[in-house]
Formats: C-alpha cells, structure tokens, sequence
C-alpha cells in the first residue's frame, strides 16, 4: 500500500509522556492467606501518576478472583488497598459499586489516575468464587508519567530506531452491535470490537457471547479494558494492555498480525476531516497505515451506513483522538497459531465530503 510519501514516526516530543511496562507473572505472586496472593513492591525507574493493567488466568467454572491495588508515595506514605475490578463466576457480586476515590487520585474501573506521582506499586490477588482459586493470574502493567522532566524524558523514550515499515492494513472484518437474532446492543463497541478481531482470525462468536464476558455487572460498565483481554482469551486468543506512542510501533504489530483495539475519544471541532462530527469514549479496531499518511479502522459505531468497513481517517486526526486525547491506550490481541494475515488489496482513495452520520450504532 505504498504510495507518496513515508509517515512521520514519532509525535512531537513535546507531547510525549514516558511509560514503563512490567509483566507480573503468576509465579512471582507470594502466597498470602487462603486463596490470596500478593506482588512484591513494583518501582518503576520514575515516578508515575497514572497506572493501566491487564490480566491473563484461564479458570474453571465457579472460579473468580478480585483484584486490588496500592499506590505508595514514600516510605509509610501509601494508600489502602483499592479494589481494581473481578474475573470470574463470584460468589457474591456488589451491586452499585462506586469507584474508589482517595485524596490523590481514583481508580477510574480499570485505570488509576494520581494528582500526585507514586513512587511504586503492588497488587493483590483475592480468589472470590464458589471454588476456591488454585493459581492467581499473570498481570501486564503500564505506569505512566505524563509531563516528565526534559532529562527524565531522554533516559525514558522508548527506542524507534530501525528501518520504517512498510504501510500496510489488516483485512478486518466489520462486526455490529447487534445480537445473533439481529437486534441492537447499545453501547457494545468494545465487544463487537473484539467480535471484529476474532471474526478475523476465523473465530466467529455472537456479540451476546463476547458481552457476558466484557460487561461488568458491579460497576454496570459495558466493557472494561481487562475484561476485553480476558473475554478474548476465553475464545481462544491471547491479549494484554498497552499504550502506543509512535506509528513505527503500530505499524510492528500490524505486520505480526495483531489487532490493535484503539481506545478514542473526541471533542467537536477538533479534528479536520474526520468521519464524525464528535465522538465520547469509544474502541475501534485499528486495520493499519498506509505510506501516505491515511489509517484504516473498522468501526463498528458506522454500521448502519456501511462505512464501519475499511473507514479512513488522516493520520494527524487519528494522532489527536487516540495517542493525545487518550495516550495511545489499546487493547492488543494477538492472532493464534496457524492465523492467516489477509491484508487489504485496494484502498479506495480517501473519501473526499463524507456527509456525517446519524442514527448509527452506539
């Protein structure tokens, strides 16, 4: 799909925060009581103010867990234990659940968001089910500081170097939000997101099958982030959290076949040609890049008009509503073995007054 020009790969580094990934395997959790584990203290190289995580567990039925986390701010400076969301069939589920909110920050259901930079971390894992947990779960964690130091951000900057890649983008099929009898499901693109991703790798699976798993039932939320992962796991594709910063690293999961579930927010009058006037938090999945600057999504809040397949967006639009106004947060499933890579052929060119849609899925 090479055509004019290569892309520019990096933001401005002026809008660029620094990120710290660490995986927390299953292994490393200490045993605490019955059907408890807990992390050792996790300090990242800087200090943070915002914390995203993932879970990888596969359980048996009427197994569950809670998970809980702690920002630590100094030496005998840190908060309680703040419960970080639940996988599984509970025992006894919460109703109305209200996020946890402490002087300095809040975990906002999946994403810990601090008014003043922690100096480490640690988790704890609670089995929460009918039978009790045998092995607690795999954590993939991102801690963010989001207005570094100059000096902070040089030693911190994630390395880009390399040949570019080509452009290219993912054949992605579109998904609904629709069920399997043909009605409606608002507010399910995070599923029928992730329908796309599967239905992509030949893994076809009612959106109503994907929303038992991604809706939270205690916080009433459509679809949590690591409930994404999770869901995509029980249908047989592995996932986890990540934040991307720069296209060259996009364009490095496109070409190992991944699907990126792009998490995007935007307000009016923000963007120059995008396919909708505005937008509220929305997920995407993301097809690719081409060489001269236009991505490619599926999205399945366009259904109706049928331009949810292949939509374009510039890429300096696409630039503002995910790696700014969201810091480039996704959902990253990975394609199982044997998964054939369909790239699109023929892109149309980019579609020149697209009249805005209404009354499409949402």
């Amino acid at each position: 799909m090479r055509t004019r020009e290569t892309i520019t790969e990096r933001m401005p580094d002026t809008m660029q925060p620094i990120d710290w990934r660490k995986k927390i395997p299953s292994e490393s959790l200490s045993p605490g009581g019955e059907g408890e584990w807990i992390s050792d203290v996790i300090t990242p190289p800087f200090a943070f103010d915002e914390l995203i995580y993932s879970w990888t567990l596969r359980m048996e039925k009427d197994r569950a867990f809670r998970l809980y986390l702690k920002a630590i701010f100094g030496p005998g400076d840190e908060t309680a234990w703040l419960y970080g969301g639940f996988w599984g069939d509970l025992k006894e589920q919460v109703s109305g659940r209200e996020k946890p909110e402490f002087d300095r920050g809040i975990v906002d259901m999946d994403w810990l968001k601090l008014k003043a930079r922690a100096v480490s971390y640690r988790f704890r894992i609670e089995s929460a089910g009918e039978s009790l947990l045998a092995v607690p779960p795999s954590l993939m964690v991102i801690s963010t500081d989001n207005h570094p130091a100059p000096g902070e951000y040089e030693r911190h900057r994630p390395d880009d170097s390399g040949t570019p890649l080509p452009g290219r983008a993912l054949d992605i099929p579109l998904r609904r939000q629709m069920d399997s009898r043909g009605e409606r499901m608002k507010d399910r693109c995070q599923s029928a997101a992730l329908a796309s991703a599967l239905e992509y790798y030949g893994k076809s699976v009612p959106l109503e099958e994907i929303v038992r798993y991604t809706h939270d039932p205690e916080y009433n939320y459509p679809g949590l982030w690591p409930r994404i992962i999770g869901a995509a796991e029980k249908f047989g594709c592995e996932g986890y959290i990540e934040r991307f910063r720069a296209w060259q690293s996009v364009q490095k999961a496109v070409a190992e076949n991944k699907v990126i579930l792009c998490s995007i927010r935007m307000a009016e009058g923000l963007c120059k040609d995008p396919p909708y006037p505005k937008m509220g938090n929305h997920i995407v999945a993301l097809n690719g890049i081409t060489d001269d600057g236009r991505v490619v999504v599926t999205d399945s809040y366009l259904g109706n008009s049928g331009r949810g397949y292949q939509c374009q967006w510039l890429r300096e639009d696409f630039e503002k509503v995910w790696m700014q106004t969201k810091g480039g947060i996704a959902m990253v499933i990975c394609p199982p073995p044997g998964a054939k890579k369909k790239i699109v052929q023929n892109l149309p060119p980019f579609p020149e007054n697209r009249e805005h849609p209404t009354g499409d899925d949402h």
